[in-house]
Order: C-alpha cells, then sequence, then structure tokens
C-alpha cells in the first residue's frame, strides 16, 4: 500500500497546486496497487480546493468506486468532515470512504 503523508504540504492543506501533486500521486500508485493510504498525521485542515483538484478530480475521472481503494487515517473530525462534504457533492458515498485511526481535534 502506497503512503502520502499529507503533513509534506503544510499543517493548512489548501492550495490547488498541492492537490494536483496528491492527485498525481494517487493515481499513479493506484495504477501500481490496489489500495492508498492518505495520512493526515499533523494536519490541521484542508481547504475545499485541495480536496476538489486531488479526490473530487479522481472521482469525476474513475467514479465514485475509486474511493474504495483509498484509506484515510489520522483524520481529525474536522477533516473527516470537510472530505465528507467535498466528496460528497461530486458523488453519493454510502459505503465508499474508509476512514481509520481517527484522532481528536487539538
Amino acid at each position: 500500500m502506497k503512503v502520502i503523508q499529507l503533513r509534506d504540504y503544510g499543517r493548512r492543506v489548501r492550495a490547488g497546486v498541492h492537490g494536483q501533486q496528491v492527485h498525481d500521486q494517487i493515481a499513479k500508485a493506484l495504477k501500481a496497487s490496489s489500495r492508498v493510504r492518505l495520512d493526515f498525521a499533523d494536519v490541521e485542515s484542508v481547504g475545499a480546493t485541495f480536496l476538489d483538484t486531488s479526490l473530487g478530480a479522481l472521482v469525476a475521472r474513475h467514479g465514485a468506486t475509486v474511493l474504495r481503494s483509498i484509506v484515510f487515517t489520522h483524520c481529525s473530525t474536522r477533516i473527516e468532515a470537510s472530505i465528507v462534504k467535498a466528496l460528497s457533492q461530486a458523488a453519493p458515498l454510502r459505503g465508499l470512504l474508509n476512514f481509520s485511526g481517527r484522532r481528536d481535534a487539538s
């Protein structure tokens, strides 16, 4: 499983350019293996532009079932809510999102 550390993009991940970089990493990893882990350890917040560019674009291109191959780890409840909000606008999500290792918001 490919692990992408979101903290590499800062504590507040918002920029579309970073979203494109993460999108490209996810797409490349999914071609090489079946699963990707997005690790949000040490990340305080994620912006809608980042989420639209990274995950929203994947859903638009590959369909919502691509989310079954992505595991979201170390998400605060705030980050989890941001992800759900951004992706629910793109597609129905029932049973497609996998959050593990939740951490409390600090």
